[in-house]
């Protein structure tokens, strides 16, 4: 079973799904993101036979706050979210194609030869008290809006936590 930690969370994928931390790919970090484009924390798709679908998944953790978050964070975050997995498709094409790390261009190829491709975000809620940062309908928001957003990648994007997770249906758990 892989594990990937972002951040303050811990992804704990089945044993038949390939997981990488596609921000943190050498062909994302020393091309991709030079171009001014964003990515997605994780990637992961079903390894031999068919790779459908293809996860991206961002995560983000409210439960500690100890600095305002960025508003692209907030009041953004769908967008961000939208346009990282743009972007981060863009990036597994490319990659498919000229990255120089072999095990990356194909992890990429089986990426870009999934036919379904499904957004995660991961969004851990704040447990203080809602404020205007952090209404108390903050998650549903979010989803209705990242729904309208990626539509023609993905028509049921989920938006998950800790507890959600395992009732989803994903290849993963959460701690």
């Amino acid at each position: 079973m892989a594990t990937l930690q972002v951040d303050t969370l811990s992804f704990h994928f089945q044993p038949s799904i390939g997981a990488q931390k596609y921000d943190e790919s050498n062909h994302y970090q020393m091309v991709w993101r030079l171009h001014g484009k964003m990515a997605m924390d994780v990637v992961a798709q079903r390894m031999g036979g068919t790779p459908d679908p293809l996860w991206l998944i961002e995560a983000k953790d409210f439960r500690v706050i100890t600095q305002e978050p960025e508003a692209s964070n907030l009041r953004g975050l769908a967008q961000t979210v939208a346009a990282k997995a743009v972007d981060t498709l863009e990036g597994l094409s490319d990659a498919a194609a000229n990255a120089a790390n072999a095990a990356e261009k194909e992890f990429a190829s089986r990426a870009t030869s999934a036919a379904n491709t499904r957004i995660v975000l991961h969004l851990e809620p704040h447990v203080g008290q809602h404020t205007k940062l952090f209404p108390r309908s903050f998650s549903g928001g979010v989803l209705q809006k990242l729904k309208q957003l990626v539509q023609n990648v993905d028509p049921k994007p989920l938006v998950l936590n800790i507890a959600d997770t395992p009732r989803a249906g994903v290849p993963w758990t959460v701690s």
